[in-house]
């Protein structure tokens, strides 16, 4: 099985975010306000606040097959082709944030995000034989999951996007620590497992960070993200419980 390395789940140049004019000035000012009060951070409550989306997401058919290594190969290439489509109409979400950015340093992450998602499905496309990703029938949660994409990118600020991102990166990796304590069986599953559900990825932790800043200096309302963040999380579980 394709041992290719969804971005979807990658904190990639997430470190020019945090090294960024605004992100450093953002990383000042909530390093003052958090000596000033006792706050939880946003990207904790979070993902607290997501816990029953992320024991569906454990729960599905598809994670639950590879644990075991007994996912029905035509589940599995379903999914690596509704995936490949998702990520196709989720780089023309991050472009239009991107678009959208006022600050040129989350301009150019988003910029690096979009590449690494378009490099990802058309080497998908090849391996799938995609010629027009128009033409594939997605499933309702894949396309519930894109459009809910699209629509934070049009009508939020950029920073949000960021926000929708974070649940699969963070999802991902502890799904793997889930599924790799005994007993498991990847069976042919197993590179595209290490590759994708490693336990001991952690680049979502910058992510956190910036949206926890951006949380203590006001940038972002704490209910409209656990709005965004919920919604994404349940559409990562959604997902992986259509195939």
């Amino acid at each position: 099985m394709s041992s290719r390395k969804s971005p979807r789940h990658a904190g990639l140049f997430a470190h020019k975010l945090l090294e960024s004019p605004l992100f450093r000035d953002l990383a000042d000012r909530a390093s003052q306000l958090r000596l000033k009060a006792d706050v939880e951070p946003l990207s904790e409550y979070l993902w607290q606040s997501t816990k029953s989306q992320q024991e569906d997401a454990l729960k599905s058919k598809f994670i639950q097959g590879l644990q075991y290594g007994k996912l029905d190969p035509a589940d599995f290439g379903g999914y690596m082709v509704q995936d490949s489509v998702y990520c196709y109409y989720s780089k023309e979400s991050i472009d239009t944030a991107a678009e959208k950015a006022t600050d040129p340093t989350l301009k150019f992450f988003l910029e690096k995000r979009s590449e690494s998602y378009k490099k990802y499905y058309e080497e998908l496309f090849t391996t799938w034989h995609i010629r027009d990703p128009t033409g594939i029938d997605l499933s309702k949660a894949c396309a519930d999951y894109a459009a809910l994409e699209k629509n934070v990118a049009e009508t939020m600020a950029s920073l949000y996007l960021v926000v929708a991102l974070i649940p699969c990166s963070k999802l991902w990796p502890w799904l793997g620590k889930q599924i790799s304590d005994p007993p498991h069986n990847f069976g042919v599953y197993e590179s595209w497992v290490n590759s994708n559900l490693d336990p001991n990825y952690d680049g979502y932790k910058k992510l956190d960070k910036i949206i926890d800043d951006a949380f203590l200096v006001g940038a972002i309302d704490k209910e409209k993200a656990l709005c965004v963040y919920k919604a994404c999380m349940t559409g990562e579980a959604n997902f992986f419980s259509s195939v």
